[in-house]
């Protein structure tokens, strides 16, 4: 086995080329989530197609509604009813219920919410809610539920567009 010629010299060490390594290694996974996260950024899109098979957990049919603190938007077909009050601003229950009914009444989306509250073992409303919508959540979620619906909702991005709609 070789011996180094004099006790008092140092060996050679490898911990700066590990540490190179490191370096080199942590740079690279920084670059690699910055283009990652850039790519699923771009051109962020909300698709929402017509005809959805039920799960098998849950054999209802989704009916999806898209609310964004003023109109309420069904989707894919795009049929809208605006709220020109504040829901959140009427003083009681019973006149938000009326104001709420008042709006949808003689509507398409109104008639096709009523389909909805009669078939309600096939069929349930999934809100899709944008930031400036989240205030006034719990009047538009407590109408459908006095109406007998089934309803759940999923934050949205601001930034997301409605494909084939508008």
């Amino acid at each position: 086995m070789a011996r180094l010629a004099d006790e008092n010299e140092e060996e050679i060490s490898l911990f700066p080329m590990f540490n190179i390594l490191a370096c080199t290694l942590g740079v690279m996974v920084f670059i690699l989530a910055t283009v990652a996260t850039v790519s699923l950024g771009a051109d962020k899109a909300v698709e929402i197609v017509a005809n959805v098979d039920p799960g098998e957990d849950d054999p209802r049919t989704p009916i999806w509604l898209e609310w964004d603190g003023q109109d309420l938007t069904l989707l894919p077909s795009g049929e809208q009813a605006t709220f020109a009050q504040a829901l959140d601003e009427i003083s009681t229950w019973e006149a938000t219920w009326a104001y709420m009914s008042g709006a949808l009444s003689g509507t398409r989306l109104g008639a096709r919410i009523a389909d909805v509250g009669l078939d309600t073992e096939n069929q349930y409303i999934v809100l899709l809610v944008r930031p400036e919508g989240f205030d006034e959540l719990p009047e538009v979620r407590g109408y459908f539920e006095f109406l007998g619906i089934d309803v759940g909702y999923e934050p949205i991005d601001p930034t997301w567009q409605r494909l084939g709609v508008r």
